[in-house]
Formats: C-alpha cells, sequence, structure tokens
C-alpha cells in the first residue's frame, strides 16, 4: 500500500457539457489513514521512551520537547519522500495534514505537553477525535 492518498480522475458525467464527476480515488477511511503519520507517531513513542525521568518520575521537559520538536520536522521530509515515489509530484496538501495531524496525536498522547500547566488529558483526546475525523473530509483535487 502506498501513502500517498490516490486522487483518482475526472470524468465526463451525463449529457451535460463540461460537466464532470471524480472517480476512484481513496475513499474516506483510507484517506484517514494516510493522512495520520503513524511511521513518525512510533518514532516519537520510541524515542520519548528512552528519555530518563525526574526524581519525582517526570520525564524531562526539555528533552521531551527537544524529541517532538526532531520529529515534527521529520513529518514533512518523511511525506515529501512518501508522495513523490514513482515520479509524481509531491502532495503538498497531504504534507500538510499529516504535519498538522502529528502534534495532535503528541498533544493525545501528552509528550512535552504534559508539562504545560494547562494540559488537560480530555482536551487531548477531544482534540484528537475531531482533528482525526476532520481531516478525512478533505479531499484531494482528482489527478493531483
Amino acid at each position: 500500500m502506498s501513502r500517498r492518498i490516490d486522487t483518482g480522475f475526472l470524468e465526463r458525467a451525463g449529457l451535460v457539457l463540461g460537466s464532470r464527476k471524480q472517480v476512484g480515488g481513496d475513499d474516506y477511511l483510507g484517506r484517514v489513514a494516510k493522512y495520520i503519520p503513524i511511521e513518525i507517531v512510533g518514532l516519537y513513542v520510541a524515542t520519548s521512551g528512552l528519555i530518563p525521568t525526574n526524581a519525582n518520575g517526570t520525564p524531562h521537559c526539555y528533552a521531551m520537547w527537544i524529541v517532538f520538536g526532531i520529529n515534527s520536522a521529520l513529518v514533512p521530509l518523511y511525506f515529501l519522500f512518501a508522495t513523490t515515489r514513482d515520479n509524481k509530484k509531491p502532495l503538498w496538501i497531504q504534507i500538510l495534514l499529516a504535519s498538522i495531524a502529528f502534534p495532535v496525536w503528541v498533544f493525545a498522547l501528552g509528550g512535552p505537553f504534559k508539562c504545560l500547566a494547562w494540559y488537560e488529558n480530555w482536551i487531548a483526546s477531544i482534540t484528537l477525535a475531531v482533528v482525526t475525523v476532520a481531516i478525512g473530509f478533505y479531499r484531494p483535487t482528482p489527478g493531483s
């Protein structure tokens, strides 16, 4: 399975001159799965787990932010590579949405955001649910 979203193509629809219909492409669930940068989320979970904890059992906040920043930078690079395989142009909207989805997933996991006084698990969970559902509704233009 390719990580690039299959955008489908436009086809003439019916007798109306100039009308077109999108044919093929990934469905809603396929788009959601391809917008979520699960490989980088997994890398983040693995690398953040290596950070030692303080005496009170909490991880070092600065180190958590550094790991988060490095992994955040990897998301667009990874998706640039993943969407340009087979000599295709980059799918910039997928790169952008994956780059938005990554910090939302880390926010839901807690990560460095737990170091912020206002962080609440329930807010992170609702944010994750809303963003994940919402990004799947975006369908890239056919043929892109």
